[in-house]
């Protein structure tokens, strides 16, 4: 496999913390790496630190226009680039977080060997700041599959890199709605294509947590509270809709048993009560939790995932 690393870094007004993770892409062990950036209408220096580094550094930078459409239409319109190398390795970066310096080099090690699509994610520190960890993102106790992905994400994008295969995978993918979120998107086309999952226990990095985050950390009774008040809302149930929606708008790329159980599953969520819990039971739909499990399918029977 080629050994060269695509990263791409969807930005918008990120210059507070911007430069410490441009300065820990740089610490990186592997060296072969391309920079892409999708600035989406940032008021800020965003551009200006991200030409700053530019010029420090020997590998190329490049800065592109971002649709101004969210994170993930960002994400996936720098995927789709016409110049990205279709040979190179993809990693995702967030705008704030601190890459560790194995990062790329043990993103590239998972995925060595593997012809068909594969999709290389980590665990995470947890911290406001460089040298701070309160804690890390679960360490998952079921293996990655379709059936999981349909409603839950195992690894954020910052940990995420795909093999040639897999990123050109996404790109045929990537041809309809925007998904609520990528990585949830990504983990679901590449297992639904029957393509390989690999989560690695080792933290990747700092996840910076902070008030600007788009999506809190998930673990702990707080980020439990948070995604019931979503399912309360609605919105739980609204971004399972965007994300198997964007999943089966590219049924080709899907395998027959994966667009079956995604069409099963979509139609199971027009109905209520008692037949929904069996039919989750029947379908394997779950979470990496037996106890959020429970609690979904609950919510599911009551129209609310």
């Amino acid at each position: 496999m080629t050994k060269t690393v695509a990263i791409l870094l969807a930005a918008r007004n990120g210059e507070r913390h911007l430069s410490e993770q441009l300065l820990s892409i740089a610490a990186q062990k592997h060296t072969d790496w391309q920079l892409w950036v999708g600035d989406d209408g940032s008021t800020d220096a965003t551009r200006a630190i991200v030409a700053d580094f530019g010029d420090q550094v020997d590998q190329p930078v490049h800065v592109l226009d971002g649709p101004c459409q969210g994170v993930a239409a960002n994400a996936l319109a720098l995927l789709k680039q016409d110049p990205l190398p279709r040979d190179a390795a993809v990693a995702f970066c967030d705008q704030d977080d601190i890459w560790y310096p194995h990062h790329l080099s043990d993103g590239l090690a998972a995925l060595e060997g593997h012809a068909g699509p594969a999709l290389y994610c980590a665990r995470t520190d947890i911290g406001p700041d460089a040298g701070i960890v309160r804690t890390q993102s679960p360490l998952w106790p079921r293996e990655p599959s379709f059936a999981n992905a349909l409603i839950q994400s195992i690894a954020g994008a910052n940990t995420m890199m795909l093999n040639p295969a897999a990123a050109d995978l996404a790109r045929r993918a990537a041809t309809g709605p925007v998904p609520a979120y990528h990585d949830w998107w990504l983990y679901g086309v590449v297992s639904g294509a029957g393509g390989q999952i690999l989560y690695d226990p080792k933290p990747a990095m700092l996840y910076r947590q902070h008030d600007e985050n788009q999506l809190g950390r998930n673990r702990g009774f707080a980020a439990r509270y948070a995604r019931i008040a979503t399912i309360g809302r609605g919105q739980y149930r609204d971004w399972v809709t965007q994300n198997t929606e964007a999943l089966m708008s590219a049924p080709d790329v899907l395998t027959a048993e994966s667009r079956e159980l995604a069409q099963a599953f979509m139609a199971l969520r027009d109905r209520r009560g008692l037949p929904v819990l069996a039919g989750w039971r029947k379908l394997g739909v779950h979470r990496q939790s037996s106890a959020e499990t429970a609690i979904m399918a609950a919510a599911a029977a009551c129209g609310l995932v």
